[in-house]
């Protein structure tokens, strides 16, 4: 028998910097009508002027014919990073008139559509894509947003706004379906509504498959972050030794100065434990954000099943709510702790090329991982919050 299908547009607004996203965004839709979409009767179709509009000639501007050309949409998307685009006639670029059309709908019928906005802040390659005056127009463009009551988000990396993706189309999906939206299309088709290419082995996981996958990911990475916190306690018994024994021989010395050889020796060593400690820590940071990110695509593809397959699964869902929570918590209370010894670490006086060398060492291996750590709550949160939708 025939089931009623609804069909959601999503429109991709970006300048030509954020390529690579674009790109990615379109396996995102893929795996979204899988794991969201078939199980709820929906399909997203992801629109792009690179799919959507052909070659043409305008009177007025080539901006105007990508206007004419997309059809009407249900989410749109917006990603800003280096570049604001080229101008157009009434805007700074043809992404900000493409948001404008989009805010426009919005603010004529607020069930309309809904706008998901992200900003890129990952360093570019190189200096030359740096452009002042790009950037200051970005910037501009990002104040006006709090007037127009549009709330955006920030993104590191294509995996970060990816996960984001997956995680937040859905939520403004039931958004709209919650305000009695129409979807841009319905239609009525069989049961098995499309073909869609995803990698077969995502096609067969089920609940199992997720929760075997989620216990080992997320153990793999809770060791690894132990790891880097005994390494961390370690450095910190180390650093107290060294003050103890410069503190001993002042004494000694009768709070006289310690001679240049013996500080030498004493802030070598301290060095050299500095740098035994970033070494350690490097290879656990890679280890732990690729098993983390894993299981928490897994978590996030379990709840999935849990909330389009079952009705009585509400004690199971809010069971994985609260190991998520109290997860990211620890998470949590490792920034805290990492944050503080980042901080003493910056503070310590510059007695020598060798300590300033091992400080930079040190405080970069754990600037990375604590940016890392800071995307993992962010993204825990996230999914926290899709959870009890």
């Amino acid at each position: 028998m025939p089931e009623l299908i609804s069909k959601y547009r999503i429109f991709l607004a970006s300048p030509s910097d954020l390529s690579e996203e674009r790109e990615s965004i379109n396996e995102v839709i893929n795996e979204l009508n899988l794991t969201y979409g078939n199980p709820n009767n929906i399909v997203l179709e992801l629109l792009k002027w690179e799919t959507n509009s052909a070659p043409a000639i305008s009177n007025n501007e080539l901006q105007s014919i990508i206007n004419k050309d997309i059809p009407t949409y249900d989410l749109f998307i917006g990603l800003l990073w280096m570049r604001f685009g080229t101008p157009t006639i009434e805007f700074g670029s043809g992404t900000e008139e493409e948001f404008n059309i989009a805010y426009k709908k919005f603010k004529e019928n607020n069930n309309s559509l809904q706008i998901l906005l992200y900003f890129k802040n990952a360093s570019p390659k190189t200096l030359d894509a740096i452009n002042p005056e790009q950037l200051g127009k970005i910037q501009n463009f990002k104040s006006s947003l709090g007037e127009k009551n549009v709330l955006y988000w920030d993104f590191n990396s294509n995996e970060e706004l990816s996960r984001f993706l997956r995680l937040h189309i859905p939520t403004r999906i039931e958004n709209l379906k919650s305000k009695n939206n129409h979807p841009t299309i319905v239609k009525e088709i069989l049961p098995i509504v499309e073909t869609i290419e995803v990698k077969e082995i995502e096609e067969e996981l089920g609940i199992i498959d997720y929760q075997e996958l989620i216990e080992e990911y997320f153990t793999i990475s809770t060791q690894s972050l132990t790891r880097i916190s005994e390494a961390t306690a370690w450095i910190g018994k180390e650093m107290n030794k060294k003050t103890s024994e410069i503190n001993t021989l002042v004494a000694k010395n009768k709070n006289q100065p310690i001679s240049i050889k013996v500080q030498r020796n004493i802030f070598g060593r301290t060095a050299e434990s500095m740098n035994n400690y970033a070494s350690r820590i490097e290879p656990e940071i890679p280890i732990y954000i690729k098993n983390f990110e894993k299981g928490i695509d897994s978590f996030s593809k379990l709840i999935m099943i849990y909330k389009s397959d079952f009705d009585d699964k509400k004690d199971d869902i809010i069971e994985a709510s609260d190991s998520l929570e109290y997860l990211t918590a620890q998470i949590e209370l490792s920034l805290i702790n990492l944050g503080e010894f980042l901080n003493s670490i910056e503070q310590l006086p510059k007695m020598s090329k060798e300590l300033n060398n091992a400080k930079r060492n040190v405080a970069n291996k754990l600037s990375d991982f604590i940016a890392k750590l800071e995307m993992s709550v962010t993204i825990g949160k996230e999914v926290y919050k899709n959870i009890n939708v």
